[in-house]
């Protein structure tokens, strides 16, 4: 389809001149697909359309920069191309060769894109899903939405090259309005960092998907819309707690960008990006950056850097620039072409709505099919978790405390990282665990190798992973010497403060590979060494998994039940957890596995379910319903319910359990 719409436009060149508002759009096209044909089979196509890109901005160039400040991106990212070379010194050095109108750079910096040519890249059935996510679907009950979306539209590697068009869009047309704000709909920081994490595999498109984000700060001034940097805040705040990588990821991507972007203009991209800053604490998007930028899990060095970058928004610093103009002077210079420029430092500039037809710009919604409502999350606003006395930078300086072969399998384990040299590290490990030290030092380096590992999460597609050793994951080697080795039970432990999701991960691998009698003996084992009761530690483990596999939760509650059925039974924190996060299709499964018996939740403690009743009446009204029809589903003791009715009718209380019973 490109190649003959592009035969079709070089035939008939003459007519395509002859209509301004189609240059732009076919030149932003053609552009934007040029650095995806950088291969063999494909150069005698990328040669076609650069040299129908590079005619149209030579011949129609006041036609071309209507494109705006994205046209700059567009061509930074095919500058290494001869002829795009060629006329980027045209453009720096001699503007007067192209337009005797065009005055220098500066004149295109500072010309705001139309969201049309950003809504252009988009196709319209991915623009009426994008918009169905982020107005319709529930933050927490998206899992299966995006999963669907994956799996239509971002399956192939060559999918993935869309991200920084979907991010793009994503920032600049989609601006919710307040209303969806402050409900309970998916936010936009979590689909961008979503999709930020689906490129990941590839360097160069994560790094183009970071600019997308991006894009709008470098240049940012007080006429500029918020909503444009909006979700790039809000993602590294959300995912501080819970995906500290990502954080730290980005942050160090702006930091770089700044002075990298070109030697010369880093004051005012400095400038810009710290406008920016301003204007997102001034309106209240966050309520500080302490968190962010002084956050013991971020490593030193980019503490260091971000103290160095904004030292205004540090409590000792002064106030923050509320202002700043982008000068003409040397602008030339200042955008000269270095071959030696990284691709992930493409000049990109901020950007505004247009107002007036721009703004008509408007999606559709469609109809979902009621089987891709199930629940599930991607980002997850982040739990309060106690923060490590030893980060991993301390253990790897710490490492030489270790026995040298000990260290020989970590630093082993560090360049492979595989299961199987994570084998020959706890083995080693456990003839040294005599020394507790040594379990100290080696957690946190543990929790830094296994980041990636934990990240991923525990998906159903890996449960044969964890039977055959030759596909084994790090942490299914992990949890298979901890079940032999109480010394490798107490890293576990250790680890768990740097990685929460240890106990639930550890819990779903022993029900893929346990035997049904003491299937938890293990991890009854791991945690009694902690000095919280037991049905704290289980609540606090399962209320990690639900929070970041809620699928993975509901599978694993029947047997948590059924094992632990005498310490945590009538829990009202847990029950709450539970029907908090249920969906219909969920509720039915527990609903038949209790009417068959497979395990309890309430218990036959007369008092316990009194609390747990009574506790359920401060829920709201689904939650509260969820209860009763669970409570139903196991046939409790009817005496006890007559008593516990009896004893709240003297609180004025009857009235709503009878409703609540009758609706179960």
């Amino acid at each position: 389809l490109v190649e003959s719409l592009l035969h079709l436009l070089l035939d008939n060149r003459s007519w395509l001149e002859s209509q301004p508002a189609l240059i732009d759009s076919v030149l932003y096209t053609y552009l934007s697909l040029i650095p995806s044909h950088f291969t063999a089979k494909l150069a005698a196509l990328r040669e076609q359309e650069t040299g129908l890109c590079v005619s149209l901005l030579r011949s129609k160039f006041m036609d071309c920069i209507q494109i705006g400040r994205d046209l700059i991106r567009l061509l930074q990212n095919v500058a290494r191309i001869p002829e795009f070379s060629e006329l980027w010194r045209d453009i720096l050095q001699f503007p007067e060769r192209l337009s005797p109108h065009f005055t220098g750079i500066l004149l295109l910096a500072t010309k705001r894109t139309s969201r049309r040519f950003i809504s252009g890249r988009i196709t319209p059935e991915l623009e009426i899903k994008l918009n169905f996510l982020l107005s319709k679907v529930k933050f927490g009950q998206h899992k299966k939405y995006q999963e669907w979306f994956q799996k239509k539209h971002l399956s192939s590697p060559e999918s993935l090259e869309m991200i920084p068009e979907l991010i793009r869009y994503i920032c600049c047309v989609i601006h919710p309005t307040n209303e969806i704000l402050g409900s309970d709909i998916l936010p936009r920081w979590a689909v961008v960092g979503w999709l930020l994490s689906l490129c990941q595999v590839n360097p160069v498109i994560s790094s183009f998907a970071k600019l997308a984000l991006f894009y709008d700060w470098l240049f940012y001034s007080e006429s500029d819309n918020i909503m444009n940097i909006e979700p790039g805040i809000l993602l590294m705040h959300h995912s501080l707690r819970s995906h500290h990588v990502m954080t730290a990821s980005l942050l160090d991507f702006i930091c770089r960008l700044i002075p990298s972007y070109c030697p010369a203009l880093d004051k005012t991209v400095e400038c810009s990006v710290k406008m920016a800053l301003t204007d997102i604490l001034q309106k209240g998007v966050v309520p500080s950056f302490d968190t962010l930028f002084d956050n013991p899990k971020l490593d030193s060095d980019l503490k260091a850097m971000l103290k160095a970058t904004f030292f205004e928004f540090y409590p000792q610093g002064i106030t923050p620039q509320t202002s700043c103009s982008i000068e003409e002077s040397n602008f030339a210079d200042q955008f000269a072409l270095d071959s030696s420029t990284p691709e992930d430092t493409v000049i990109t500039i901020s950007d505004d709505e247009l107002v007036g037809e721009d703004d008509e710009v408007t999606s559709a919604f469609s109809d979902v099919e009621g089987n891709e409502a199930e629940v599930f999350q991607v980002i997850t606003e982040g739990r309060n978790e106690d923060d490590s006395n030893s980060s991993a930078g301390d253990g790897w300086n710490r490492i030489t405390e270790l026995p040298t072969e000990l260290q020989e399998k970590l630093f082993s384990f560090r360049e492979e990282r595989n299961s199987k040299q994570l084998d020959e590290c706890l083995e080693q490990l456990q003839k040294s665990a005599q020394n507790e030290g040594a379990l100290m030092i080696v957690a946190p380096l543990l929790a830094d190798l296994l980041s990636d590992d934990f990240g991923a999460g525990c998906s159903l597609d890996h449960e044969a992973d964890a039977q055959s050793r030759s596909n084994e994951r790090n942490y299914h080697c992990l949890f298979r010497h901890a079940i032999s080795s109480s010394s490798i039970l107490s890293l576990l432990v250790a680890l768990h403060r740097q990685q929460p999701k240890v106990g639930y991960f550890f819990l779903f691998y022993l029900q893929k590979t346990g035997r049904s009698q003491d299937l938890f003996l293990p991890y009854s084992k791991y945690v009694g060494m902690f000095s919280e009761p037991f049905a704290t530690c289980v609540c606090r483990d399962l209320k990690e998994c639900v929070e970041n596999e809620c699928t993975i939760f509901y599978l694993l509650l029947p047997d948590v039940y059924k094992q632990f059925h005498d310490k945590i039974c009538g829990v009202a924190s847990l029950l709450n957890m539970i029907v908090a996060n249920i969906d219909p299709v969920q509720l039915s499964k527990l609903v038949h596995k209790l009417m068959l018996k497979q395990f309890q939740m309430f218990g036959h403690d007369c008092q316990l379910l009194q609390e747990t009743i009574i506790s359920s009446l401060q829920w709201d009204s689904f939650e509260q319903f969820c209860v009763w029809q669970l409570l139903s589903a196991e046939g409790p003791d009817i005496q006890n319910i007559i008593i516990i009715l009896e004893k709240l009718s003297l609180e004025g209380k009857c009235n709503k359990v009878l409703y609540c019973l009758h609706l179960g």
